[in-house]
């Protein structure tokens, strides 16, 4: 398994955390534990490599420095929020730029649109230049972009309509909306749509995701986590503050493929493979080695 998007150099991973995993039945979570020993535990489980995107542009050196000390595990894409532009200076569009002239970057993002706060709180205008800006930035790279809309869909399509000729792929990490925006992502601009604990949480909220996953082509889906963010339904054997601790992490991955097979009538291990394959594919990651014969 590959998991498609983690912040593993989130600075809640460093210092000693509990973490949320999977035991084949049910979610459950596992002592505590450090940032190097789970991502030991990721690999003896099945996990052959993480994508790591940026959130704000100083994330971008921590990520690339871990990745380069992860000797292949962990591939970096470099870019800045569109919640975490609001703040932005000139300078930080030069920094970003010379974060992606590294060596092994892999995409750029994650970028886009997000107009889930306050209209006031969420300069708009700043999120839409830093996306053009980003768009631009892989185009002349050859590079995927990572993006996150959410709540901004009639936006972000419209933007991208604008560059489609710009688009090299990528992803639209933790997709939530309906079938038919669905295809238009997919469909019209060639990008494929990030799975991750959404599936997994109450029905009222994984509905509409289901829905997704039965139309769409199992060609363009990929497993995520966005760890240590978007967390399944808490256990009903776990309380409230002790599921608030835990980190998210790629162990939920077979969970994840499990549902999808189930939603689309596949065996587990052919979703596995070919989400696999889609991921080695948009992000042309001919290095990463594959576990997929833990299932």
């Amino acid at each position: 398994m590959i998991d498609s998007h983690i912040h593993l150099s989130c600075k809640c991973y460093n210092q000693t955390f509990p973490y949320i995993d999977y035991d084949g039945k049910e979610l459950t979570i596992a002592a505590d534990g450090r940032r190097e020993a789970l991502i030991e535990e990721m690999k003896s489980r099945g996990v052959s490599c993480c994508i790591e995107p940026a959130i704000d542009v100083d994330s971008n050196e921590l990520l690339i420095n871990l990745s380069k000390e992860s000797d292949g595990f962990i591939y970096p894409a470099v870019g800045n929020h569109p919640t975490r532009c609001i703040n932005s200076k000139l300078r930080d569009f030069k920094k970003v730029r010379k974060f992606s002239e590294g060596d092994g970057i892999i995409a750029i993002g994650e970028t886009g649109l997000d107009y889930h706060y306050e209209r006031k709180d969420q300069h708009r205008l700043k999120q839409k230049v830093w996306f053009q800006w980003q768009i631009n930035l892989a185009d002349k790279l050859g590079l995927p972009l990572i993006l996150h809309i959410r709540q901004a869909d009639e936006d972000a399509v419209k933007i991208l309509r604008r560059n489609r000729k710009k688009l090299h792929g990528g992803v639209y990490h933790c997709f939530c909306g309906g079938a038919d925006i669905a295809r238009i992502y997919t469909k019209e601009f060639g990008l494929s749509l990030g799975i991750g604990g959404t599936l997994l949480m109450k029905p009222e909220y994984r509905k509409r995701l289901e829905e997704t996953v039965i139309a769409t082509p199992i060609e363009y889906l990929l497993l995520e986590t966005d760890g240590p963010y978007v967390k399944p339904e808490r256990p009903d054997d776990v309380t409230g503050k002790k599921w608030a601790k835990a980190r998210n992490t790629s162990l939920i991955l077979p969970n994840i493929a499990e549902k999808i097979a189930e939603l689309k009538g596949m065996m587990v291990k052919d979703v596995v493979r070919i989400t696999e394959e889609n991921t080695r594919r948009v992000f042309k990651l001919n290095n990463c080695a594959s576990y997929s014969r833990y299932f």
